[in-house]
């Protein structure tokens, strides 16, 4: 793949509308690059450059920032026993304008390395931001994911699977976490919120982030929110703010298999739900208080299901609860497009986010969530050029996403044309 220029050396990016990923549109402006970062962004001029400066003349075209899919398991990928399936997703995202992803969960020694190789560029792929998973006693011991991912060492040596209970060693425990060069941490079931603060609150010290299922079990979601969290995911986990279902009846959520995890996760009656339940607002006005994420992960195949989604989706959304789109689901490779596409338009055809929002959510909410905002998710001066170059508007129309022509990420390009 060419480089827009080396490291120390400029180069320009004519003529293109900017859609910022901070819902501001800037028409028929340059760029200036030193490298991969954004020194200065103007209206375009007609100037004569000199030789020793590279011109990507995009005259007429769009750029957004890098798309960020917040919700991913690479552990579903058979990265495990083998890293072809996963440098193949990567290399889908890469060339779909995904340039960064936020893993919630798995073996931090595979994740680690094909981290490392993305960003030697030894191997296409975006950013891999990885989280190290807290959940009960019975989880540690029984979940069969951990078991898999720990392999080699034994379960209680994985640093990257941790039991949370009111006795451990909080700072050390994170520190562990620390160790294994995770972002942020994920509490995933059967603790309590009083240990969520705890966790939460030295993992704030210590420079990691703290994501969370919305509902871990026993506690309702909004006492996970005040515990501290950067994230929550799911938008079945706010279903147990409703005061006619109890949370504590779902512990432990432990997966010996996966063929009941529905019904783990969901009430026993959905008809009992409301989302306009006063309980529901009360949630809702916390974490706009607080500016908590929420890692949706909308996009769910059974209509139903999405249309009782929506429904809490929109109120939050009127509310201005921050989105952002995660998938925590991978397609058939044969498609053209990653899922956090459908994510994108189902946001925007449900009439959750407008196409500016949905952007947002995609862009700069998403590295709000795993706490790359400072150099990442809008185009801005100063901040590093991982972009997206579309052929049409995706403000006029959301598919027009999948009109993508190149993804620039750090400094280097990658052709659609080129995908294969």
């Amino acid at each position: 793949m060419p480089s827009l220029a080396q490291d120390n050396q400029y180069s320009i990016i004519k003529g293109v509308n900017i859609i910022d990923g901070r819902n501001k549109v800037f028409k028929n402006m340059d760029l200036q690059l030193r490298g991969s970062k954004i020194i200065s962004i103007y209206e375009s001029k007609k100037v004569a450059y000199p030789d020793s400066v590279k011109v990507l003349d995009l005259t007429g075209k769009f750029l957004i920032p890098g798309l960020i899919d917040t919700h991913v398991h690479l552990g579903q990928l058979d990265i495990i026993t083998s890293p072809d399936r996963a440098r193949k997703e990567f290399r889908r995202w890469l060339y779909s304008g995904v340039t960064s992803v936020r893993e919630m969960s798995g073996d931090a020694r595979l994740i680690a390395y094909e981290k490392r190789l993305i960003s030697i560029n030894q191997i296409p792929g975006p950013d891999i931001y990885y989280s190290v998973n807290f959940g009960s006693p019975d989880m540690t011991k029984k979940d069969i994911r951990r078991k898999k991912a720990s392999m080699g060492i034994g379960v209680e040596n994985a640093s990257w699977f941790q039991e949370a209970s009111e006795t451990m060693n909080v700072p050390l425990s994170i520190a562990r976490a620390k160790g294994t060069g995770a972002q942020g941490i994920k509490m995933y079931a059967g603790i309590d919120a009083v240990v969520i603060k705890q966790l939460t609150t030295e993992a704030h010290k210590q420079g990691l982030k703290s994501w969370s299922h919305f509902t871990v079990f026993p506690d309702r979601p909004i006492e996970v929110v005040k515990a501290g969290v950067d994230v929550v995911s799911h938008v079945w986990g706010a279903f147990w703010q409703d005061p006619d279902i109890d949370p504590s009846i779902r512990v432990p959520f432990t997966h010996t298999s996966f063929k009941d995890a529905r019904a783990a996760i969901f009430p026993a009656d959905l008809s009992v739900l409301n989302a306009d339940d006063k309980e529901v607002s009360l949630l809702f006005d916390e974490m706009v208080r607080r500016k908590t994420i929420w890692d949706a992960t909308y996009a769910v195949p059974s209509p139903k299901t999405r249309n009782l989604y929506k429904t809490y989706l929109i109120e939050a959304s009127k509310k201005g609860v921050i989105i952002s789109t995660g998938t925590d689901r991978h397609h058939d490779l044969s498609e053209p497009f990653p899922s956090v596409y459908d994510e994108i338009i189902a946001l925007v055809s449900d009439d959750i986010l407008s196409n500016e929002q949905a952007i947002e959510a995609a862009t700069y909410n998403g590295a709000l969530a795993i706490g790359i905002e400072a150099n990442y998710g809008s185009i801005e001066e100063g901040k590093v050029a991982n972009m997206v170059v579309l052929n049409n508007n995706p403000l006029e129309d959301i598919k027009a996403l999948k009109s993508i022509i190149l993804t620039i990420k750090n400094g280097m390009i990658y052709r659609r044309k080129d995908f294969r």
